[in-house]
């Protein structure tokens, strides 16, 4: 039963995650389908079972104590059926394979004069998709002493 608890705990966190409220518009245009795709299954599945109220509550109030209930909920659902766990394990799958990171360094700084920056490493988890910038829109002095700039992914 452990699998499940952890994979129910994940999507409820994915779901009320405050980055996720903060910067949904930054996401693409697919992560944000997937994720619709995502609560209109729990939504289904909820009304189904006649409990849609606790995922309504939980996305007008995001207490700990409602995104508890619904976790619970969804465990019990995601327990009885089967069809409807490996669904979300699907959505969570794609939504993982859509994850681009984005590492930027330096960006809109405007030095005047003297800078020195020591060396500089990004890397990303293989498997991710990658985004790696450095010194995109920045302005520095004319005297500029930089370390070694090293991007992986």
């Amino acid at each position: 039963m452990e699998p499940v608890s952890l994979t129910a705990a994940a999507i409820v966190s994915l779901i009320f995650s405050e980055a996720l409220k903060e910067g949904g518009k930054a996401l693409g245009k697919g992560v944000s389908d997937q994720i619709g795709q995502l609560l209109s299954a729990i939504r289904q599945k909820f009304q189904a079972a006649g409990t849609e109220g606790l995922l309504t509550r939980a996305q007008e109030n995001p207490t700990e104590k409602n995104t508890a209930k619904l976790q619970d909920e969804l465990e019990t659902q995601m327990e009885e059926d089967q069809t409807f766990t490996a669904r979300l394990k699907e959505l969570m799958t794609q939504l993982r394979a859509n994850e681009t990171v984005n590492q930027i360094v330096l960006k809109g700084v405007k030095v005047q004069g003297k800078a020195t920056l020591g060396d500089i490493e990004q890397e990303a988890t293989p498997g991710n998709s990658v985004n790696q910038e450095a010194l995109v829109d920045s302005e520095f002095g004319s005297d500029l002493n930089l370390g070694n700039i090293k991007q992986k992914g």
